[in-house]
Order: structure tokens, then sequence, then C-alpha cells
């Protein structure tokens, strides 16, 4: 067998593999399917995208934020705590 040949089936073997993997990866069992552990335990949801950047928050978010950490007194504590009353 020459060396052409080889060449040849070794880059099909690894393109049938590759194909193999991603088809397997792509298969869901969507019977299957629940909450997140984070969200089971009353955690917050993902921060990172699928491509691994941070989600961004919108306004209202934030706003949301401010607002609770007003209320139970996060926001007192890491002032005085933190930023030393800065």
């Amino acid at each position: 067998m020459n060396t052409l040949n080889t060449v040849r089936i070794a880059v099909a073997c690894s393109a049938a593999l590759f194909a193999g993997l991603a088809w397997a990866d792509s298969s869901t069992d969507t019977a299957s399917t629940s909450p997140s552990a984070s969200q089971d335990v009353g955690g917050m949801p993902m921060s990172n995208s699928a491509s691994g950047g941070p989600v961004a928050l919108t306004h209202a978010q934030v706003y949301q934020d401010l607002l609770r950490s007003e209320q139970t007194g996060e926001r007192d504590r890491l002032n005085n705590d933190i930023y030393h009353g800065n």
C-alpha cells in the first residue's frame, strides 16, 4: 500500500470520528430536562454566555439590585466596611 492511500484512509477515518462525535454531542434527551442546579437551590443563573463572555445586565436588573441592597442594608455595610465611608 502506498503512502497516499494510507493518508486518505487516515483522513477518512478521522473525518468519520469527528462527524460521529459532533452528531453524538448535538443530540439531546428532551424527556429528562430539569432546572439547573443553581436554580434548584435558589442561586443565581449563569453569568457567562455560551461563548464564555459575561452576560450583560439590563438597566432594570441593576436598578432592582440597587433597591434590594438598600433594603437589606448591604449597601450601607459595604460602604462602611469596604469603602470606609467614602
